[in-house]
């Protein structure tokens, strides 16, 4: 029976991490290679061995020892093929997992592809632990695959395999390198929404935007127009800024402390919003927002690299996540910008949104600081 990974990848299963009765085969896909995972509890584990060698007893300790024996297990029990013929897939290497259901032992595996690039299907007969247990379901995950839009994986799967329904097939053909764009300008959309530091350094920058000061005083503009110019602008070098180490730090040319660039991510805040109630710039602020802003290229780097992103299709990931962060910029300043426009000649406004506000910004981010930069 096939069942196609589209439909599967839509939501039709996922699973909650690890489960007991379960064993896993974790997928990393390429255009041109694919590499796994093939995971089993510690128990489990030890039920398969002690079929053959009564007296032996697999621990995390010598997990590596028997890389041979439980090879030689997996290479009868699990088959990889494509177009025709058997792919091979060799051990490179053991992991081990601990989770609050039970420890994990990982093996993970090299698959040897029929040609340049991966096959559009791929059948797999899995029987792990099936001799020993009516009920053990294994599940298929793949991890990573760019053009699925599937980046660290845990939770959508693939394929079930039951002894009942052992052969399965997996349709890699059907994602096109489209899915992968408009998955990765999600992340980024959902990276600046999520972020909320991010957005209190944007909201920092755009309370000032409606008012004008003179002679350090507050005035309201006029008009909406010279408001919006003076938000285009900041954004702009904000953009352009983070843009710039975000690629740096991509390509690996650049590389900071993620502490050292969380913090400062945090004192950016607190610089911003004390601006609005000290003139410590003197109008110099797109100066201070191309600054900061390189810093927080290095933090969407850093979520990137967290979420498997980089590497395959760098280009476009690049491109794609800078332009789903725009759009969450562009979000956030279409709901605060306009509202704070039609506040702004309120008598409120300089004391509440503006000073109060600037206060609290100053405490969350000052907390944040101390938070990122101290903590052990």
């Amino acid at each position: 029976m096939a069942i196609l990974a589209a439909a599967i990848l839509l939501g039709n299963l996922s699973l909650s991490a690890h489960s007991l009765g379960q064993s896993y085969v974790f997928l990393n896909i390429t255009e041109q290679n694919i590499s796994g995972r093939f995971e089993i509890t510690l128990p489990d584990l030890n039920r398969v061995v002690q079929q053959d060698y009564p007296d032996l007893v697999i621990t995390p300790e010598n997990l590596a020892e028997h890389r041979d024996l439980i090879e030689a297990y997996y290479q009868g029990k699990v088959s990889f093929a494509a177009e025709g013929r058997n792919l091979p897939f060799s051990f490179t290497g053991t992991t081990f997992l601990e989770t609050d259901i039970a420890n994990y032992a990982g093996f993970n595996f090299d698959l040897e592809n029929p040609g340049e690039k991966i096959p559009d299907l791929l059948t797999i007969d899995y029987r792990v632990f099936f001799e020993l247990d009516s009920q053990h379901q294994g599940l298929l995950v793949i991890e990573t695959f760019w053009r699925a839009n599937l980046f660290n994986n845990e939770r959508v799967v693939s394929l079930s395999f039951s002894p009942e329904d052992p052969v399965q097939e997996l349709d890699l053909a059907h994602f096109s390198i489209f899915r992968g764009i408009g998955g990765v300008i999600k992340l980024g959309i959902k990276h600046i929404l999520i972020g909320i530091d991010h957005i209190l350094f944007l909201i920092a920058l755009i309370l000032p935007s409606v008012m004008i000061r003179r002679r350090d005083e507050w005035e309201p503009v006029s008009a909406f127009r010279p408001a919006l110019l003076y938000v285009v602008k900041i954004v702009t070098l904000f953009t352009i800024a983070h843009s710039v180490t975000l690629s740096l730090a991509a390509l690996g040319i650049v590389e900071l402390n993620s502490r050292f660039v969380e913090s400062v991510i945090a004192l950016s805040i607190a610089i911003a919003a004390l601006d609005i109630l000290f003139p410590i710039f003197h109008g110099r602020i797109g100066v201070v927002v191309f600054v900061f802003g390189l810093f927080h290229g290095f933090g969407f780097a850093s979520v990137l690299g967290h979420l498997g992103v980089l590497g395959e299709h760098l280009a476009l990931s690049l491109f794609s996540f800078n332009l789903g962060v725009e759009i969450g910029q562009i979000a956030v300043i279409c709901l605060v910008f306009p509202l704070l426009f039609l506040l702004r000649k309120l008598v409120i406004y300089r004391p509440v949104l503006m000073n109060a506000g600037s206060v609290v910004l100053i405490l969350i981010a000052m907390m944040w600081f101390v938070e990122r930069a101290f903590a052990m």
